[in-house]
């Protein structure tokens, strides 16, 4: 009897002693260090949990952010959105458009920086607005991060992205950006920001643009009088230059200014007295073929030099309508100018149920052209150097094309990196 008390006693015992254990375990866990909390926090899943996503029929890899990251900024001081004037925007801009901070990288064009072209604009600095091409930019760096769902926007979270960007790979940096200047081929929103923040979803860049129409052309020549002082300026002279900028950054998706093409001008020896001649473009091509190929792997065909009677206006149409391909069409005095000039023939389209080509001018001046009952403004557009021209037209003052057998729409999207990136925000 005795013994069996003993040992009811000492199961009692061990009972007791494993509720105060359970006890002390339990109050143990519930003060929970702030190393401890912060570890529980890096090891939370992370905002997706696959580390790839598709896009364009492209396996892509996730920049991996861990979830505290979004709830840390879930509620913003501060939010600007697209369509707005801000500093914040400015700050975001020059920051994306530093060579110093992206040196292989176009987040950011020059055409969305650049100083206002006069006093008085409706817009007084480009760089404050919040432009469509950074707000598809900021969807594309939300896609990697995991963050399909989120509006583009400068915010807390969004400028905490931003200023880890230059922590990612040069990999991962192509693959943002080419995912984002494929995604601006799909929405039609590629193409040069205007002054005022508008679209024209094409490249467009005039030799009178005060950016760089006043600088001296030094190429200009005459080889009767090699003396012939030099004084012309890309303004005067620089229509192939401009024309050959709104082909290449067409077919690169990059911005390649006036200003770049005319440096390959001025180190030619083009003996000419109006202008470049037609041979400027197979040269400055070859030149600039494999331009972007590292970085996005395009490729600049070599074009083809079109006389007027080596080609017809329904042939002209189907190229750049159907096969959408681009040419520069070499004009004589007429009603685009009083002398031979160089334009882009940027597509053919139907207005109102008539066809008309799409004409971009480089040399804006207002309300210069002739024969306006076969010309039509361009609706919608701000920009005086776009025209519609009637098919006649065009073929009555043509004297050649430069055409450039490759879609305008083309882009050879792709995947450089071999993983996801999770340090990337240290």
């Amino acid at each position: 009897m005795q013994k069996r008390l003993t040992i009811r006693w000492l199961l009692r015992m061990l009972a007791c002693a494993a509720v105060c254990l359970c006890a002390l375990a339990f109050a143990s866990a519930r003060e929970v260090s702030p190393a401890d909390t912060l570890l529980a926090q890096v090891r939370l899943p992370k905002v997706l949990g696959d580390g790839t996503f598709e896009y364009g029929g492209q396996r892509f890899n996730r920049l991996l952010i861990p979830r505290y990251v979004t709830e840390q900024f879930e509620h913003s001081a501060y939010a600007v959105l697209p369509g707005q004037c801000d500093n914040r925007v400015t700050e975001v801009k020059q920051f994306l458009f530093s060579n110093g901070n992206f040196p292989y990288n176009e987040y950011v064009t020059y055409s969305q920086v650049r100083p206002p072209k006069a006093e008085g604009e409706s817009r007084e600095w480009i760089e404050t607005y919040f432009d469509e091409h950074l707000a598809i930019f900021l969807q594309t760096l939300y896609r990697f991060c995991g963050l399909e769902d989120k509006e583009p926007v400068i915010d807390e979270l969004t400028c905490y992205l931003l200023e880890s960007l230059p922590n990612v790979s040069q990999n991962m940096s192509w693959d943002i950006e080419s995912a984002y200047k494929y995604e601006l081929i799909q929405q039609g929103k590629q193409g040069t920001v205007s002054r005022d923040g508008s679209l024209d979803n094409l490249y467009y860049f005039a030799q009178t643009d005060p950016d760089w129409g006043g600088e001296e052309f030094q190429f200009f020549k005459i080889e009767s009088n090699p003396t012939y002082p030099n004084g012309v300026t890309i303004k005067d002279r620089g229509c192939g230059c401009a024309c050959a900028s709104m082909v290449f950054s067409t077919y690169h998706m990059v911005e390649i200014t006036p200003r770049i093409t005319a440096a390959y001008a001025d180190a030619g020896s083009w003996h000419v007295s109006y202008g470049l001649p037609n041979e400027y473009f197979e040269g400055i091509a070859k030149f600039y073929r494999d331009f972007e190929k590292d970085r996005y792997g395009t490729t600049l065909q070599s074009p083809e030099i079109l006389e007027k009677d080596t080609f017809t206006i329904d042939q002209l149409k189907r190229w750049l309508r159907d096969d959408k391909y681009m040419a520069i069409i070499h004009v004589g005095p007429g009603a685009f100018t009083s002398q031979e000039h160089y334009m882009v023939l940027e597509d053919y389209r139907e207005v109102d149920g008539k066809g008309y080509f799409l004409v971009a001018d480089p040399y804006v001046q207002s309300s210069r052209y002739k024969d306006t009952d076969q010309l039509l403004a361009v609706e919608g557009s701000t920009n005086e150097g776009l025209i519609y021209a009637t098919p006649e037209l065009i073929y009555r003052d043509c004297m050649a094309i430069v055409l450039f057998r490759q879609s305008r729409e083309a882009f050879p999207l792709r995947c450089k990196t071999t993983a996801p990136e999770g340090n990337w925000l240290s």
